[in-house]
């Protein structure tokens, strides 16, 4: 765990955070209806690495709750300060935590493997945006465990993530194909690719891999995840 978040700390420390943007992410903004539309009224969403993305605030200024988590303090802090949102630090269960007055938005300081159910409780959403993709491929299926065991019943889950050939770039982000998608969750989800991007191909693409990582051909594919019909 150590090692892990060591790691993203100095990068930050560097501002060295290529993956951190400064718009809210696009398809996002394109898809989210997807999740409202599994129940009405106010969502938990939850955000896991979520740095100081923009894509909380948008989700908190539509009404629903957000939780985030991330390992390294500086982006967080960051994020309240950017966004002009006063906040309260606690801790809950030796975990802490940095949420805003109202408390529909909360981001956990800690180690992703770390958090429970227990603690943080269930979701009706996950936006994944730069995190399975940063998560080694060894621990992708506690990963999965983890997320899985995080979602309520009935549920959406937007997953961001890259298709191309490792050999040619170590990452991150890491390329999570949809294949392996299925693998982890198509136990108890329902996979439906909703965008296939090439990014190398796509003038509107914030990311050219072939410039950025000298990758042949790479593809952003976005995925909503739903609970399986047994």
């Amino acid at each position: 765990m150590e090692e892990r978040v060591e790691y993203w700390s100095k990068r930050w420390q560097a501002e060295d955070a290529p993956w951190h943007k400064a718009d809210v992410n696009r398809f996002l903004m394109s898809y989210f209806d997807r999740v409202c539309k599994i129940k009405e009224g106010k969502l938990r969403i939850f955000v896991p690495l979520c740095g100081k993305t923009q894509d909380l605030r948008w989700i908190y200024d539509r009404g629903h709750e957000v939780v985030g988590l991330d390992g390294v303090e500086k982006p967080i802090l960051e994020f309240f300060k950017e966004q002009g949102l006063a906040y309260t630090k606690g801790n809950e269960g030796g975990f802490p935590f940095f949420a805003s007055d109202d408390g529909r938005l909360k981001i956990y300081n800690c180690d992703l493997f770390a958090l429970n159910p227990e603690i943080c409780g269930k979701f009706d959403g996950i936006w994944d945006r730069g995190s399975l993709v940063a998560i080694l491929a060894l621990e992708r299926e506690k990963y999965a465990k983890l997320m899985k065991s995080l979602l309520n019943e009935t549920f959406g889950y937007l997953i961001d993530t890259m298709q191309y050939d490792q050999s040619q770039y170590p990452g991150p982000p890491l390329s999570v194909p949809v294949e392996e998608v299925k693998h982890l969750f198509g136990d108890t989800c329902e996979i439906e690719t909703l965008l296939t991007v090439n990014t190398n191909a796509d003038p509107t693409s914030p990311i050219s891999a072939k410039i950025r990582w000298n990758v042949d051909e790479c593809y952003e594919i976005i995925l909503l995840l739903k609970a399986k019909v047994l």
